[in-house]
């Protein structure tokens, strides 16, 4: 990939599926496939503006993060050839009855036009007592220069792009820190590590946990830790295969019982099936690769039973043009290492992950879709939420991915789970 902010270029090119005018050709073709579970999947909410990270709320409920549709104010530049800026991100909580009631509206959110791929905020951790983190992806410098687009734009879009808040119950916000900026200056002095895409940083997911805060950046290649202040340190970085056509791109990090951190990648290398890897970061250890064999890895999180789950974007690879087939998928790993398919022909374009206490896991569906939909047949009542219902995981058909399986399991015994 150029130096193209990773996630956001691989996010924003599929834009150009929707302006294509994309039919549901290639849905309908994923459908024909066998789930390897009886899982159910129900729509808890839906009409949402490219729907991202999810975080389960103290009263069974969720937080959502909301990267919006875009705007009316439409600059030259970015993967379809406009980005369309407007305030219509939010970050909401949508009750167990699928009520969604947004807590903090008219946030920044650059989309390709007609609001498919946005970003904006992108992720969401509950934090203390009733409140919750709230991050955006890119940084202030991907901020186009003064004039380009209206002051309050661009104001708007350099005092949050990259950067993580606290949420109170109230939706009152707090900057707690600029992420995206000290991953961007992190990159500049490292550029050596990824000559063709640094400097960059696309802050992606956030994981409060245990009294730490911990961001995926998928720019960046990187886990970061958030300490007080706002200052951020590097805790990994995420190398790929030499002369591998892309770079790893970080996007989901979650705590494991055996209380390491779990990383997903995006591409792993390579946009084509099987590269993306899981990463295992604890503390004294250099990161290894937990689990390989996964496809375009999205959001990710361990179930009350320890086993981990992980959503693919797009299974077939990593293709956002028209052609690119919408796809997706969630991988449950249990806790002896068998591999379950749970969405397979009922997901498309799927992104964030939560597990609730009774065993249903949540899942951002239609992740780059505005509220009115992608086209004919795609994501036609725009982004959702959905619940997936296990039947008997542990003893459905598993598949362990031709050898492309666990290389370490995590101890289910240690401590509790955290499916953030």
């Amino acid at each position: 990939m150029t130096r193209g902010r990773a996630l956001m270029a691989a996010m924003a090119t599929t834009a150009l599926v929707g302006a294509a005018g994309m039919t549901s050709a290639p849905a309908a073709s994923a459908a024909k496939a066998t789930p390897d579970s009886e899982a159910r999947v129900s729509v808890v909410a839906d009409h949402l503006g490219n729907p991202r990270g999810l975080s389960v709320a103290p009263d069974g409920g969720l937080y959502l993060a909301e990267a919006g549709s875009g705007g009316s104010v439409c600059v030259p530049g970015g993967e379809a050839g406009q980005t369309c800026v407007g305030l219509t991100g939010s970050f909401d909580r949508v009750s167990a009855k699928g009520q969604v009631k947004r807590l903090v509206t008219g946030l920044i959110s650059a989309s390709g036009p007609g609001g498919v791929a946005a970003e904006g905020p992108v992720s969401v951790s509950r934090g203390r007592d009733d409140g919750f983190f709230g991050l955006f992806g890119l940084s202030s410098h991907e901020v186009p220069p003064k004039g380009a687009i209206p002051d309050n734009l661009r104001n708007a879009a350099l005092a949050q792009l990259g950067h993580l808040f606290l949420v109170d119950h109230r939706g009152r916000t707090k900057d707690v820190s600029d992420v995206g900026d000290q991953d961007w200056t992190w990159t500049s002095t490292r550029v050596n590590l990824a000559p063709h895409d640094f400097p960059d940083a696309n802050p992606n997911a956030v994981l409060a946990s245990e009294g730490h805060v911990y961001v995926a950046d998928a720019g960046a290649n990187l886990l970061a830790e958030v300490q007080r202040h706002g200052k951020v340190d590097v805790r990994a970085f995420f190398q790929v295969p030499p002369k591998s056509a892309t770079d790893a791109v970080a996007t989901c990090v979650s705590r494991g019982p055996d209380d390491a951190l779990y990383v997903g990648e995006l591409l792993g290398g390579s946009p084509a099936p099987g590269h993306a890897r899981v990463w295992r970061v604890a503390p004294g250890h250099k990161p290894t690769v937990w689990a390989t064999g996964f496809t375009t890895i999205q959001g990710c999180g361990f179930g009350p039973d320890g086993s981990f789950y992980a959503t693919e974007f797009q299974t077939h690879g990593l293709n956002p043009g028209p052609g690119g087939n919408p796809a997706g998928d969630v991988v449950r790993i249990d806790r002896h290492g068998h591999r379950t398919r749970l969405g397979v022909g009922k997901l498309s374009f799927p992104s964030g992950f939560a597990a609730g206490k009774d065993g249903a896991i949540y899942v951002s569906n239609c992740s780059i879709a505005p509220t009115t939909g992608m086209g004919p047949g795609l994501c036609p009542t725009g982004g959702q939420v959905v619940r997936i219902d296990q039947e008997d995981c542990d003893n459905a058909q598993t598949a362990d991915a031709g050898g492309q399986g666990v290389v370490g399991r995590p101890s289910v015994a240690t401590r509790r789970n955290d499916g953030s």
